[in-house]
């Protein structure tokens, strides 16, 4: 029978197995750049950052829009860069200024 010091241990496996895909995401940063200003967010995300419902938003994604909102659609999905909505809503503001 093997001691439990013969044994590794399963933390230790863990451990490894956590730091070895930590490593992996560094490495590979994947289809948003790894950067938080680089996020892609989805119509929900968007909704909930403009204070809005989330269908004004799909409303906002149709071509017939005419305050579209810029967004990329990855098959059925939606999904928007953060600095892009800002920069949106900056220029829905126009020559508008709050009372």
């Amino acid at each position: 029978m093997e001691s439990m010091s013969e044994r590794p241990h399963a933390a230790s496996y863990e451990a490894e197995d956590y730091s070895e895909s930590n490593a992996f995401r560094r490495k590979h940063k994947g289809a948003t750049g790894g950067r938080d200003n680089e996020k892609l967010l989805t119509i929900q995300q968007v909704a909930d950052l403009l204070h809005v419902p989330v269908s004004w938003v799909y409303g906002r994604t149709r071509k017939r829009s005419i305050e579209r909102l810029p967004g990329i659609r990855l098959g059925k999905y939606w999904r928007f860069r953060e600095e892009e909505i800002h920069a949106w809503v900056g220029s829905q503001r126009g020559g508008h200024r709050a009372a």
